[in-house]
């Protein structure tokens, strides 16, 4: 089940993504929890708070789609540069207005729904970006370098950020956020992707996405995997938020409730590594087995909690078999879906991330409240558990290469 590494860093080009994708990673994990503090110095209101998120939230869900079809109607390169050049002028807008003391409430939700959009164009590119610039045996070490990546700056990021809060100030951290945007459009702009035109430039918008969700309909694997990802993410954002809660009324509170969620994060690392060499005869079938045995005992795992340390087993192992799963997924996708249709198929996917989540942030405490903290755990573990098994074993899964070949009336790529 192990493979050799194939050296996948002695590629100029996905070397140079890779710095650039560490130096974005950077600013992506210490500006969420700075534009949290700055809201609350400037307002001191949770509402306030809850409006910026909000509206960072509303933005990406509202554009997904429209970011996966452009990035296949256009060169994916240039969308991310594009959107580099967007990111860094937002946030350096909002230092500069720090520096002046003139920053209101009303600049952060603004700079927040431009972020979420134009971030809504930046992630379908780059999931498109890496079989551009990654021989086809090489795309699984990629896919989980940059997993790796993006764990270990989810463990350092927050103490990083706290860190810069206390000592630098909100300005100086826009401002290097901005000078991380302006970095990486630099370093892209080295960057040599083998580039053709993706879609027919007669095409509708619609036309587009409507070809986009014909091939997750037609390629039985990739509906079932959203359907496996949308339960998984409603079931992750409920432990987040039923967590705190079971650890302060039966445990010790926020100091186990910290180690519970720093363990994770450090499975999410361990799966990384794992997801660099591991190769099963059936990626999706062997990961999300995993993800749903683990992510199923995590959430069991708080039902009249015997100790912190058990569900921090289940929390890493839980995040580790996500990260694993979300790799094996991301290679799959590259080498299986026609070129031209991988920025909106990572779209849809993304979609399904930004939509279940937020579902389970709001409905976990009013189920809790009206079934009851255990019934409620139960349930949803339960339903992990029987709708992950039903799709994987019932539904003729992760039949690649051997579904019915994607059919359209269009030419594969545009002139």
């Amino acid at each position: 089940m192990l493979i050799q590494s194939n050296h996948i860093l002695k590629d100029k080009d996905f070397l140079i993504y890779w710095i650039s994708h560490i130096i974005s990673t950077i600013g992506n994990t210490i500006v969420p929890l700075t534009i949290t503090f700055a809201v609350l110095e400037i307002t001191g209101s949770a509402t306030s708070l809850g409006v910026v998120l909000g509206a960072l939230w509303i933005s990406r869900v509202i554009f997904i789609t429209f970011g996966g079809v452009w990035a296949d109607r256009l060169s994916r390169k240039k969308v991310i540069l594009f959107s580099d050049i967007l990111q860094g002028s937002n946030h350096l807008i909002i230092a500069l207005l720090f520096f002046s003391n003139q920053i209101e409430l009303w600049h952060l939700v603004v700079s927040a729904l431009f972020y979420g959009s134009v971030s809504a164009f930046h992630a379908p590119a780059t999931s498109g970006l890496i079989p551009q610039i990654v021989k086809g045996e090489s795309l699984q070490q990629a896919n989980s370098l940059l997993s790796i990546v993006n764990s270990l700056f989810q463990i350092a990021g927050p103490a990083i950020a706290g860190a810069l809060v206390l000592f630098v100030g909100f300005g100086n951290i826009f401002l290097l956020d901005a000078l991380t945007f302006f970095s990486s459009f630099i370093l892209v702009l080295f960057i040599r992707p083998n580039f053709k035109a993706e879609s027919t430039p007669k095409s509708t918008y619609w036309e587009d996405l409507k070809e986009g969700i014909d091939i997750a309909r037609q390629y039985t694997w990739i509906w079932s995997s959203m359907v496996a990802f949308s339960i998984l993410n409603f079931a992750v954002a409920s432990f987040s938020v039923l967590g705190p809660l079971v650890v302060t009324e039966k445990l010790n509170g926020p100091t186990e409730w910290g180690l519970i969620l720093t363990s994770g994060s450090i499975g999410g690392l361990i799966g990384g590594v794992l997801s660099h060499k591991l190769k099963p005869k059936s990626p999706l079938k062997f990961s999300f087995t995993l993800m749903t045995i683990f992510v199923s005992l995590q959430i069991a795992s708080l039902i009249n909690p015997i100790s912190h340390w058990i569900i921090m087993v289940f929390s890493l192992l839980a995040s580790a078999s996500m990260i694993i799963g979300g790799v094996f997924w991301d290679t799959l996708v590259q080498r299986e879906v026609p070129e031209h249709l991988l920025s909106r198929i990572g779209s849809l996917d993304s979609f399904v991330s930004f939509v279940f989540m937020p579902v389970g942030f709001v409905l976990a405490g009013p189920l809790s409240e009206k079934l009851g903290m255990n019934w409620t755990l139960a349930l949803i573990s339960s339903l992990v558990f029987i709708t992950n098994i039903w799709v994987i074993y019932f539904r003729d899964y992760i039949q690649t290469r051997k579904s019915k070949p994607y059919s359209s009336n269009k030419s594969r790529f545009g002139s």
